[in-house]
């Protein structure tokens, strides 16, 4: 089951706590134990786990909602004043999709997919066309809007990054990435990109995209979410990446004192983060940046959101614990709503493979992308495994 919720955040960012009372703006609309926070529930909901979502941009009036899915499917809802959501249109990739991105008018949405291609969807027309190939998964897409040109960049399994017109089928310009493209964001003028083997590398996108540096990962496991955050002139200044390893690192691009401003913290962990106790230890699925307070939300392995003032350096809440893990989360434009998918996350891959514990399963070909994206596992491998 994949359940994507909407919630008020008139409380984000006071430490008297997000959704206080387990209420949410709209009220109460469920009372079983998938929904602990009472959050609006989407409705159609995608029959697979959800692993991106993405609200419309504020040239585009009212909200729209983007998601994505194992499924193979983009889903596009209006998320009503009321807290209604219409679906309103749908779109299909023949693979899992694993990233949406809009168009900084809001008249397109570009998904990438296991399929390995990307897709523009014209939301007036409600056609997709491919704008992109590669030669192995797709894993992320971001718009880009320069003062003199604009495309679509995509982040590949190939170990190449990638930058596209729309209009043309080759690619305006390719770079080569040292491993595989676990994970991306973009604020112009800055991108930055974690890999495999925990690379990570910052570009500067003004006049034409280029690397500006390779970073040393300040954590010890691998990444799996980055979002950048910007400084109070509304300017990217550095970033915020998770690991598989219940850690967020916050790294600044060119802080006055490194060693002073960079820093990490634990999260997603039973027990809490302060304790000598033993810790069931989950993945950050996601992280994303209050648009108008700069506080932070992450969501994980555990079933559980957070929120967090990296300025002060304190947690500010915590979500009860849904019966699920959180995939993905984002806010609106001005930071009004939340949006979290609570979907399976395939975290328990690894674990079964090694106990090689069980007969075939079910969208077991699910089992083989996220394998390949956590342990570079491939299919044949999978499927000896599987009968031995």
């Amino acid at each position: 089951m994949s359940v994507i919720y909407r919630a008020k955040m008139s409380l984000f960012g006071s430490t008297s706590g997000f959704g206080t009372g387990g209420t949410s703006m709209f009220g109460s609309t469920a009372t079983d134990n998938h929904n602990p926070m009472k959050d609006i529930e989407v409705t159609s909901p995608p029959d697979d786990s959800i692993g991106c979502l993405a609200f419309s941009p504020p040239t585009l009036p009212g909200n729209f909602l983007i998601a994505g899915s194992w499924a193979n499917d983009v889903r596009c809802w209006e998320v009503q004043d009321n807290g209604q959501t219409i679906p309103k249109a749908q779109q299909m990739h023949t693979g899992p999709v694993l990233d949406v991105c809009w168009s900084d008018d809001g008249s397109k949405v570009f998904t990438a997919s296991c399929d390995k291609t990307a897709k523009m969807w014209d939301l007036n027309s409600n056609q997709a066309i491919q704008i992109a190939q590669h030669e192995a998964p797709v894993k992320t897409v971001h718009w880009i809007k320069a003062p003199n040109y604009s495309c679509v960049m995509t982040g590949s399994w190939d170990k190449t990054l990638k930058f596209w017109d729309t209009r043309s089928p080759t690619p305006m310009m390719t770079l080569q990435l040292p491993e595989r493209c676990y994970c991306a964001d973009v604020v112009y003028p800055m991108a930055v990109v974690a890999t495999a083997e925990r690379g990570l590398i910052v570009y500067q996108l003004e006049n034409q995209p280029s690397e500006f540096r390779r970073i040393d990962s300040p954590l010890k496991h691998q990444h799996r979410c980055v979002a950048i955050f910007k400084d109070k002139v509304n300017k990217p200044t550095g970033f915020a990446l998770g690991s598989i390893e219940g850690r967020v690192a916050i790294h600044y691009i060119n802080p006055p004192n490194p060693a002073k401003d960079n820093f990490t913290f634990k999260c997603h962990r039973s027990n809490g983060t302060n304790t000598s106790a033993p810790q069931d230890i989950y993945a950050v699925n996601g992280i994303a940046f209050h648009p108008a307070h700069g506080t932070l939300a992450t969501v994980g392995s555990d079933g559980r959101f957070s929120f967090w003032d990296k300025d002060a350096r304190t947690k500010l809440k915590t979500s009860e614990q849904l019966d699920q893990p959180i995939s993905a989360c984002c806010f609106n434009h001005n930071g009004n709503i939340f949006a979290y998918a609570s979907s399976y996350d395939w975290s328990k891959v690894s674990a079964w493979l090694k106990c090689k514990v069980g007969k075939r399963r079910d969208n077991v070909h699910h089992c083989e992308m996220v394998l390949e994206w956590s342990q570079g596992i491939t299919w044949n491998e999978l499927r000896n495994l599987m009968h031995s």
